[in-house]
């Protein structure tokens, strides 16, 4: 799997001459021995993943209805199959035995990310939806960014409540999930692969330039990737799409796990980690902000906002501004938790208690770390077992065991 073998390559690029699947241009993956390059789907892990997920499509297609071609008088047969991803009018034979979602709204339908299943055993789509108060959190953001327009690319959650909101933006969606297409119009949407920059139609390619071309003033680029995705095609393609955004002045913002943000940074070195806990409904992980009394290491988020955005300008969630404080020095709104580190010169407590700093490695490191004088490294104490020089010892910091987070 791909996941499993990053180690061994150093480059994940979209090539001009690269063979294709029914998710677009495959990934060159550049062997760090300088053996043959490979090549792999860019929208998921494996080949049988990349299959069943182009079969579901082509089903769905088969069977798709289009809210724009349900008139007045159907509304109220409109149905949703979970089963099968696809709006119907009932009555219908076909989807006697299915997972059946009757009598459909008109709100219902225009916000689908609160009708549709979270594709959650994907670990390619990894789909979970932002809680409320990270939304809240986000349209007061946006508000006080003076934002104009969002290009939101896989985040449907934050595109809905945004129209619930009745919130005065300038809104375009880009989403893997084919379900989508047959809810939002094609102003509004387009189904696209942020990991190659590929749009699956000419229509929904065109829909995306012209919604481009009318943003004016401040226009950000809000992106939720699945955890697994890879941070260097994924920039790429965000700053395509900023290419397209060229009467506007941009931001970026990425919702991804603090020890993941390395990775990103080396692709996207001008983006800023924020303090702020991103919390998803539903999840047995990112549920919590550390300061709504439930505090369980397991259930306080990891998931940070990186932006290029200023960051004195994104102030605490409401009802949170005494958990943390503005650092005159970084220019920024810190956790309590994350004090400034003079040798460092910056606010380097990631997650949870305050870093402390090794003189020796001039680096700060979680509670748990101490200095081995003998091999010069820093080390962490695991089940009180001691150190031994004659192990090879990390001097990152610690690293999550393979798949704990690995994805959403």
């Amino acid at each position: 799997k791909r996941g499993q073998c990053r180690g061994l390559y150093v480059s994940f690029r979209v090539k001009d001459d690269a063979p294709c699947c029914s998710h677009g241009p495959k990934l060159r993956l550049e062997r760090k021995d300088g053996g043959m390059p490979s090549y792999t789907c860019s929208a998921f892990r494996n080949q049988l993943a990349c299959r069943k997920d182009s079969e579901f499509t082509a089903n769905l297609h088969q069977m798709q209805l289009f809210v724009s071609d349900i008139s007045k008088s159907g509304l109220k047969n409109t149905c949703f199959c979970h089963t099968c991803g696809v709006l119907f009018i009932d009555p219908s034979n076909f989807h006697t035995d299915h997972n059946v979602v009757r009598g459909l709204s008109s709100s219902q339908l225009k916000t689908p990310s609160y009708l549709l299943e979270t594709l959650e055993k994907s670990s390619e789509h990894a789909q979970y939806f932002f809680s409320d108060e990270w939304l809240e959190f986000m349209m007061s953001t946006l508000r006080a960014l003076r934002i104009d327009s969002i290009l939101c690319v896989g985040a449907p959650r934050l595109f809905d409540f945004l129209e619930i909101q009745s919130f005065s933006i300038n809104k375009f969606l880009l989403d893997l999930d084919a379900r989508l297409e047959s809810f939002y119009p094609s102003t509004q949407f387009a189904r696209f692969n942020a990991l190659n920059g590929y749009f699956f139609s000419s229509t929904g390619h065109l829909a995306a330039e012209n919604f481009m071309r009318s943003c004016k003033g401040r226009t950000v680029i809000f992106c939720d990737p699945p955890f697994g995705a890879l941070m260097e095609p994924l920039v790429i393609s965000l700053n395509k799409l900023k290419e397209g955004l060229a009467d506007s002045e941009v931001f970026l913002m990425i919702t991804v796990p603090y020890f993941l943000g390395k990775k990103l940074l080396q692709t996207a070195a001008q983006l800023k980690m924020l303090d702020y806990k991103v919390t998803y409904e539903k999840h047995v992980r990112f549920t919590s902000t550390g300061h709504d009394g439930n505090n369980s290491n397991r259930r306080i988020s990891v998931v940070r906002l990186f932006t290029d955005a200023p960051p004195q300008e994104i102030k605490p969630p409401k009802g949170l501004e005494n958990k943390y404080l503005f650092c005159e020095i970084c220019k920024r709104y810190s956790d309590l938790n994350n004090k400034h580190c003079w040798q460092c010169n910056a606010c380097t407590t990631f997650h949870g208690n305050t870093y402390k700093h090794c003189k020796a490695c001039n680096v700060c490191r979680p509670p748990g770390y101490e200095h081995c004088k003998k091999c010069d490294k820093c080390f962490h104490w695991r089940n009180s077992e001691y150190h031994s020089c004659t192990k090879e010892q990390s001097s990152d910091q610690p690293k999550l065991k393979h798949g704990k987070f690995a994805e959403k």
